[in-house]
């Protein structure tokens, strides 16, 4: 029961004993456990330091029990603490390790990472070489499953930022687009193309991953790319893209208009048609029919009097609607 906190078996029966039985002496516990009073005296002072008893005063010395949701509470954080000195001191090491770009052999350069899990791996160390900023080309095939990003939440809440370009055929499964919209709502910044020229995921200009091969066993194989003129081209293809691409808002998005006129529910519609979805696909994402799609982009263009859809789309942009 309690052996995945790290005690031992006799610790742990000790413990039970003590939280089914209560307090009691340590000869009492030793007869209780059928253990020598020396080797249960020995236990008791491991269960103290862990913070799972405590020992009343002598001369009637009683072991007593900590609660058993207190006591594991504290052994965690205990844990978490361990791990987050750690995880300094990796980092600590890895600096030291780490030779700057002009002192690295070619060879050292670039590594080759095989293997589905190794490709993860990776995309994980990418996100945590990134101290300021992450910029991300995401399309299908996922190296990893279309969940939310644990990983970018944490680094977002320490102050990175992520700017995201998405392939507008990924935003064509509808899990996937709820994904990215959880994204953007922690704070991801976001655009979209029709088509991305590779994928790509680039940390600062610390590190970046780049998949060998654009298709489904591109989640097996992919490079990991150092400080050097290949990293700082991909960091170029990268603003090319962006600068290239449309925004992407979502709904509920803060500060991307002073005109309250425009709601999130048309905010989000207009982002989705200026970055190329079809009147049905739009209305699939956000619950409504083409019908009433066609209604609302008339509504606005009415409001802007523009003449065109394309038009309407530049009114957007000059009124900051997107």
């Amino acid at each position: 029961m309690l052996r995945g906190v790290g005690l031992t078996a006799n610790q742990e029966q000790i413990y039970l004993l003590l939280v089914r039985r209560g307090p009691t002496s340590v000869a009492r516990l030793a007869d209780r456990a059928g253990l020598g009073e020396t080797r249960v005296r020995r236990e008791v002072s491991a269960l103290v330091r862990e913070g799972f008893v405590h020992l009343t005063p002598a001369p009637e010395e009683r072991v007593v029990p900590v609660p058993p949701e207190l006591a594991v509470e504290q052994l965690v954080r205990r844990r978490r603490d361990e791990l987050e000195r750690a995880r300094d001191a990796a980092r600590r090491l890895a600096d030291e390790a780490y030779r700057p770009p002009g002192s690295r052999r070619t060879e050292e350069l670039i590594e080759i990472v095989v293997g589905r899990a190794a490709v993860g791996r990776a995309f994980e160390r990418v996100q945590l070489a990134a101290s300021r900023e992450m910029r991300v080309l995401v399309a299908p095939p996922y190296a990893i499953p279309k969940a939310v990003n644990r990983t970018q939440l944490e680094r977002q809440a320490a102050g990175v930022v992520y700017r995201a370009v998405y392939d507008r055929s990924g935003l064509d499964d509808a899990d996937f687009a709820g994904t990215v919209a959880t994204h953007l709502r922690s704070g991801e910044q976001a655009r979209i193309v029709e088509a991305l020229p590779t994928k790509l995921a680039v940390g600062d200009r610390a590190l970046a991953l780049l998949p060998l091969a654009w298709t489904t066993s591109a989640h097996d194989a992919a490079l990991l790319v150092h400080p050097c003129g290949l990293l700082d081209a991909l960091v170029a293809l990268f603003e090319t893209v962006w600068t290239q691409a449309t925004p992407l808002a979502p709904a509920g998005a803060d500060g991307l208009s002073g005109d309250p006129t425009i709601t999130d529910e048309d905010r989000q519609l207009l982002s989705l048609l200026v970055a190329g979805l079809t009147d049905e696909a739009a209305g699939a994402r956000l619950g409504m029919s083409r019908r009433t799609v066609v209604r609302r982009v008339q509504q606005l263009m009415e409001r802007t009097n523009s003449r065109s859809r394309l038009q309407l789309g530049w009114h957007a942009r000059e009124r900051r609607w997107l």
